[in-house]
Protein backbone atom coordinates (compact mmCIF):
# COMPACT_ATOMS: atom_id res chain seq x y z
CA UNK A 1 0.00 0.00 0.00
CA UNK A 2 2.73 2.35 0.79
CA UNK A 3 4.14 2.62 -3.01
CA UNK A 4 0.91 3.01 -4.30
CA UNK A 5 1.01 5.81 -2.33
CA UNK A 6 4.44 7.05 -3.14
CA UNK A 7 4.11 10.19 -5.26
CA UNK A 8 7.64 10.23 -6.79
CA UNK A 9 7.44 6.31 -7.24
CA UNK A 10 3.84 7.02 -8.80
CA UNK A 11 5.59 9.89 -11.29
CA UNK A 12 8.69 7.75 -11.98
CA UNK A 13 5.62 5.23 -13.04
CA UNK A 14 4.20 7.97 -15.45
CA UNK A 15 7.66 8.56 -16.75
CA UNK A 16 8.24 4.97 -17.81
CA UNK A 17 5.22 4.91 -19.08
CA UNK A 18 6.01 7.78 -21.36
CA UNK A 19 9.16 6.40 -22.50
CA UNK A 20 7.54 2.92 -23.03
CA UNK A 21 5.22 5.43 -26.12
CA UNK A 22 8.02 6.71 -27.13
CA UNK A 23 9.51 3.38 -27.62
CA UNK A 24 6.42 2.32 -29.16
CA UNK A 25 6.86 4.84 -31.34
CA UNK A 26 3.41 6.71 -30.77
CA UNK A 27 3.21 10.53 -31.02
CA UNK A 28 2.74 12.58 -28.06
CA UNK A 29 -0.34 13.55 -29.25
CA UNK A 30 -1.51 10.32 -28.30
CA UNK A 31 -0.55 10.38 -24.46
CA UNK A 32 -2.63 13.42 -24.49
CA UNK A 33 -5.36 12.04 -26.50
CA UNK A 34 -5.53 9.47 -23.82
CA UNK A 35 -5.44 11.77 -20.84
CA UNK A 36 -8.08 14.32 -21.90
CA UNK A 37 -11.40 12.70 -21.26
CA UNK A 38 -9.88 11.88 -17.69
CA UNK A 39 -8.56 15.53 -16.67
CA UNK A 40 -12.32 16.54 -15.42
CA UNK A 41 -12.84 13.51 -13.49
CA UNK A 42 -9.43 13.54 -12.53
CA UNK A 43 -8.88 17.13 -10.97
CA UNK A 44 -12.61 16.61 -9.50
CA UNK A 45 -11.25 13.86 -7.52
CA UNK A 46 -7.91 15.63 -6.94
CA UNK A 47 -9.70 18.48 -5.86
CA UNK A 48 -12.31 16.16 -3.19
CA UNK A 49 -9.00 14.09 -1.71
CA UNK A 50 -7.24 17.64 -1.03
CA UNK A 51 -10.06 18.49 1.22
CA UNK A 52 -10.73 15.25 2.71
CA UNK A 53 -7.25 13.85 2.80
CA UNK A 54 -4.92 16.16 2.21
CA UNK A 55 -1.98 17.29 -0.63
CA UNK A 56 0.01 14.24 -0.34
CA UNK A 57 -3.14 11.42 -0.74
CA UNK A 58 -4.75 14.13 -3.32
CA UNK A 59 -1.73 14.12 -5.43
CA UNK A 60 -1.04 10.12 -4.97
CA UNK A 61 -4.51 9.36 -6.05
CA UNK A 62 -4.50 11.89 -9.16
CA UNK A 63 -1.01 10.07 -10.19
CA UNK A 64 -2.39 6.79 -9.54
CA UNK A 65 -5.65 7.35 -11.89
CA UNK A 66 -3.40 9.17 -14.72
CA UNK A 67 -0.95 6.05 -14.65
CA UNK A 68 -3.26 3.26 -14.96
CA UNK A 69 -5.12 5.53 -17.82
CA UNK A 70 -1.55 5.77 -19.45
CA UNK A 71 -0.73 2.02 -19.43
CA UNK A 72 -4.28 0.80 -20.56
CA UNK A 73 -3.72 3.09 -23.36
CA UNK A 74 -0.70 1.95 -23.84
CA UNK A 75 -1.93 -1.83 -23.83
CA UNK A 76 -4.77 -1.00 -26.31
CA UNK A 77 -2.79 1.18 -29.02
CA UNK A 78 0.40 -1.86 -29.08
CA UNK A 79 -1.74 -4.62 -29.19
CA UNK A 80 -4.89 -6.50 -31.44
CA UNK A 81 -7.48 -6.75 -29.95
CA UNK A 82 -7.82 -10.60 -30.84
CA UNK A 83 -4.61 -11.05 -28.71
CA UNK A 84 -6.04 -9.70 -25.91
CA UNK A 85 -9.37 -11.26 -25.72
CA UNK A 86 -7.89 -14.99 -26.60
CA UNK A 87 -5.46 -13.78 -23.99
CA UNK A 88 -7.72 -13.29 -21.39
CA UNK A 89 -9.88 -16.05 -22.15
CA UNK A 90 -7.00 -18.56 -21.68
CA UNK A 91 -6.28 -16.79 -18.25
CA UNK A 92 -10.10 -16.63 -17.35
CA UNK A 93 -10.10 -20.44 -17.70
CA UNK A 94 -9.09 -21.16 -14.11
CA UNK A 95 -12.45 -19.55 -12.74
CA UNK A 96 -14.97 -21.61 -15.11
CA UNK A 97 -15.50 -23.97 -12.30
CA UNK A 98 -16.77 -21.26 -10.54
CA UNK A 99 -19.68 -20.54 -13.25
CA UNK A 100 -17.46 -17.79 -14.28
CA UNK A 101 -17.72 -18.23 -18.38
CA UNK A 102 -14.23 -17.36 -19.67
CA UNK A 103 -15.89 -16.18 -23.17
CA UNK A 104 -18.25 -14.02 -22.05
CA UNK A 105 -15.58 -12.40 -20.02
CA UNK A 106 -13.59 -11.68 -23.27
CA UNK A 107 -16.73 -10.79 -25.17
CA UNK A 108 -17.46 -8.35 -22.02
CA UNK A 109 -13.95 -6.62 -22.00
CA UNK A 110 -13.74 -6.18 -25.83
CA UNK A 111 -17.33 -4.32 -26.17
CA UNK A 112 -16.20 -2.46 -23.53
CA UNK A 113 -13.01 -1.63 -25.77
CA UNK A 114 -15.07 -1.51 -28.47
CA UNK A 115 -18.03 1.31 -26.81
CA UNK A 116 -15.53 3.01 -24.55
CA UNK A 117 -15.03 5.39 -27.72
CA UNK A 118 -18.45 5.08 -29.16
CA UNK A 119 -19.40 7.01 -26.15
CA UNK A 120 -17.20 9.21 -26.12
CA UNK A 121 -18.44 10.23 -29.69
CA UNK A 122 -22.03 10.22 -28.52
CA UNK A 123 -21.03 12.23 -25.30
CA UNK A 124 -19.51 14.96 -27.86
CA UNK A 125 -22.57 15.10 -29.65
CA UNK A 126 -24.68 15.81 -27.22
CA UNK A 127 -22.08 18.55 -26.02
CA UNK A 128 -22.28 20.10 -29.52
CA UNK A 129 -25.84 20.00 -29.97
CA UNK A 130 -26.34 21.99 -26.30
CA UNK A 131 -23.68 24.85 -27.38
CA UNK A 132 -25.73 24.85 -30.94
CA UNK A 133 -29.15 25.87 -29.03
CA UNK A 134 -27.19 28.28 -26.72
CA UNK A 135 -25.80 25.91 -23.88
CA UNK A 136 -22.25 27.07 -22.81
CA UNK A 137 -19.84 24.98 -21.18
CA UNK A 138 -19.78 21.40 -19.70
CA UNK A 139 -23.33 20.84 -17.78
CA UNK A 140 -24.05 17.47 -16.10
CA UNK A 141 -28.06 18.12 -18.30
CA UNK A 142 -26.04 15.87 -20.55
CA UNK A 143 -26.07 12.85 -19.20
CA UNK A 144 -30.45 12.88 -19.81
CA UNK A 145 -29.45 12.69 -23.70
CA UNK A 146 -26.59 10.27 -23.33
CA UNK A 147 -28.10 7.94 -21.06
CA UNK A 148 -31.07 7.45 -23.35
CA UNK A 149 -28.36 6.67 -26.14
CA UNK A 150 -26.31 3.93 -24.42
CA UNK A 151 -29.56 2.43 -23.35
CA UNK A 152 -30.32 1.87 -26.61
CA UNK A 153 -27.73 0.64 -27.70
CA UNK A 154 -27.18 -1.80 -24.98
CA UNK A 155 -30.95 -2.77 -25.77
CA UNK A 156 -29.74 -3.59 -29.91
CA UNK A 157 -26.49 -5.14 -28.58
CA UNK A 158 -28.23 -7.62 -26.31
CA UNK A 159 -30.89 -8.50 -29.49
CA UNK A 160 -27.90 -8.95 -31.41
CA UNK A 161 -26.08 -10.94 -28.85
CA UNK A 162 -29.52 -13.24 -28.17
CA UNK A 163 -30.02 -13.78 -32.01
CA UNK A 164 -26.73 -15.19 -32.35
CA UNK A 165 -27.32 -17.65 -29.63
CA UNK A 166 -24.37 -16.62 -27.61
CA UNK A 167 -26.32 -17.18 -24.01
CA UNK A 168 -26.86 -21.05 -25.65
CA UNK A 169 -23.36 -21.72 -26.34
CA UNK A 170 -21.62 -24.06 -24.26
Amino acid sequence: MIAANDVGLLAGLIGATILLYVAARLPFGTIFAALRPVLIICGFIFALQLVLAGLPQAAATALRIIALVLLTSLVTLTTRLSDMLDTLTSAARGLAPLGIDPPKIALAVGLTIRFIPMLLHDFQEVQNARKTRGGRGFSILAAGPLIIKILRMTDALGNAIAARGFENRK
